[in-house]
């Protein structure tokens, strides 16, 4: 059909007049109904999500006030001292109820509220102001650590310190939440310590951890706990951003100040955050990938279906290879089970991993229904089930056949009782607790050497030891080892006696000193001069032995009463 006027198609022609309206709307226009169409679309999820809407004088007065409470002040430095100290010594002890106490003071809340509404509001000066605040309480916090470190005469790894040397997806996840739950609660006005507790969970505990690094010079535990920090502060310092971008609180981003120092510095800033964060998602990534293949691993070579894999935890350290600890229950024991586990995950990650496997023979439901109870007690009571010694690479680099080997999980130590060889002097024992220590770097060995009798001690010139003696040192080493608080020693009263008896204190040994018998030898020749040696007698008396002296003696003074009698007698 044709239009009369001009034999046209009257549809083409208002096509063609609302194309030229459009084109003729002007661009001011068409950002405002851009920013309406983002406002409506981030009102309605802000809603959703159970957010409040800030008018924008609400907006304004929250971000002058989040930015106020997140200056750097005299209360803030001490605070941050405070936390950390607190957290530092609860983890030295192995104390969740003291590492709680450390988290209620939370000092970092403020600031990563800052610098999350500085992202939200793309302003480079609010992020600068903020990542210096924060920076200056993380340095606070881990010299706190260093020094409290240095301080404590306890400096053993922990579980709470190994926990948090490398992040994890549940870390990852507990920081997340809780920059939600912060970003919420300051945008509603009800921000405070319960909420700081779940930030601080996250940030100064690894704080502390990397103070107790440096203090030790255990750099793996510091490099570990530094990208657990960096991880969990990206984590809620986004959290915090997407909170405040989504109710409304942060600045409107055409009113952002597009300067160049400040696009640097958020260009920095979000570098600096989001590097740390992606590599622990890689990380966290390639451990779940090792966890779902070496579990098929495991129980293939723990003879298939019927295995069951109870627990599982992977540990892969920055420096290192991974591990693997995992509880097997099945029905029949399989004696290669983890050079075989360690071959088959060997040949699906190309990746050499160690395994460490315990197996629980278990037939019946109701036996392995009890096995996996007493296991996950195991777990509560005794600490992450996981953390168990390298009792294969201790007992190879000792070299000798152990009579026992026993373990204390709270100090991290490694008792073992090699047997008595042939040959073999304390020097040698002493020297096979170093190789051992070599190959376990988180726990400590502690090899018992058989005990002896009698110690003769050289306490003259250490150049020019007498024979048959040993040095101070190693018969302080080996005392300590046998559970000797006191001993009696047969010495010369002479400065190196006072010397050797004030090292033996220091050690938490009591000696009682005694004039050398007639019948000991406590001088030593070398080269015809004389060397003063010091007799420790290891073995207390017996008690039958003390009942026969006291005995004796009591009839000699019996005797002694009767003679003198008799004399007086005229």
């Amino acid at each position: 059909m044709s239009d009369m006027r001009g034999g046209k198609d009257p549809l083409p022609i208002a096509a063609q007049a609302v194309t030229a309206s459009t084109k003729t709307i002007p661009m001011g226009v068409r950002l405002r109904r851009l920013r309406a169409w983002l406002r409506f679309i981030r009102i309605r999820f802000a809603k959703a999500v159970l957010l409040p809407e800030l008018t924008g004088s609400e907006a304004q007065d929250l971000r002058q006030t989040v930015r106020k409470e997140g200056d750097l002040t005299s209360g803030y430095i001490l605070m941050c001292a405070l936390s950390a100290g607190i957290a530092t010594l609860g983890m030295l002890q192995s104390s969740t109820a003291v590492v709680i106490g450390a988290m209620l003071i939370s000092p970092l809340m403020n600031p990563i509220a800052a610098l999350g509404f500085g992202f939200a509001s793309l302003d480079g000066r609010r992020i600068r102001e903020a990542v210096r605040v924060v920076a200056i309480g993380a340095a606070i916090g881990i010299l706190t650590a260093v020094l409290l470190t240095w301080l404590s005469p306890i400096r053993n790894a922990t579980p709470e310190i190994l926990s948090r040397t490398q992040p994890t997806l549940l870390d990852l996840g507990i920081a997340l939440f809780s920059g939600l739950a912060g970003g919420y609660a300051t945008v509603i006005g009800k921000g405070g310590t319960a909420i700081g507790v779940a930030i601080a969970t996250a940030l100064m505990p690894p704080l502390a951890v990397l103070g107790y690094g440096l203090g030790v010079l255990q750099f793996e535990f510091a490099l570990g706990a530094f990208l657990l920090f960096l991880t969990n502060l990206a984590a809620i310092t986004f959290s915090f951003a997407l909170i405040a971008r989504l109710s409304g609180a942060a600045r409107p981003l055409f009113r952002v100040e597009w300067q160049p120092r400040y696009v640097a510095v958020l260009a920095g800033a979000f570098i600096a955050l989001a590097i740390p964060l992606s590599t622990t998602l890689v990380r966290i990534t390639q451990e779940g990938a090792m966890l779902s293949a070496a579990r098929t691993a495991i129980v293939e070579a723990c003879g298939g279906r019927p295995a069951r894999v109870t627990q599982i935890d992977v540990s892969w350290p920055l420096f290192g290879d991974p591990t693997v600890d995992a509880l097997v229950i099945s029905p029949t024991y399989s004696p290669n089970a983890e050079a075989d586990a360690e071959k088959r995950l060997a040949e699906i990650l190309d990746e050499k991993v160690d395994i460490h496997l315990q197996q629980i023979q278990a037939t019946d439901i109701q036996s392995q229904t009890s096995a996996m109870i007493d296991a996950a007690m195991e777990r509560t009571t005794a600490g992450i089930a996981a953390d168990v010694p390298p009792y294969d690479k201790i007992r190879a680099s000792i070299g000798l056949p152990t009579e026992s080997i026993w373990i204390n999980r709270a100090e991290r130590r490694v008792y073992v009782e090699p047997v008595r060889a042939p040959e073999w002097t304390l020097f040698d024992y002493a020297q096979t607790e170093l190789a051992a220590n070599k190959v376990s770097d988180k726990w400590n060995v502690r090899v018992l050497p058989p005990p002896q009798a009698m110690l003769r001690v050289n306490i003259g010139d250490p150049g020019m030891p007498a024979a048959g003696t040993i040095s101070p040192e190693l018969a302080g080493w080996a005392l300590l080892l046998w559970g000797m608080d006191k001993v009696v020693m047969e010495a010369p009263d002479s400065e190196s006696t006072k010397a050797f008896i004030k090292g033996l204190a220091e050690k938490g040994i009591t000696v009682f000193r005694r004039d050398p018998a007639a019948d000991i030898d406590v001088r030593g020749r070398r080269d015809k001069e004389a060397q003063p040696i010091a007799v420790i007698r290891v073995y207390s008396i017996s008690p039958s032995q003390a009942a026969k002296r006291a005995a004796a003696a009591a009839e000699a003074k019996k005797k002694a009463e009767a003679a003198k009698q008799a004399e007086a007698k005229p």
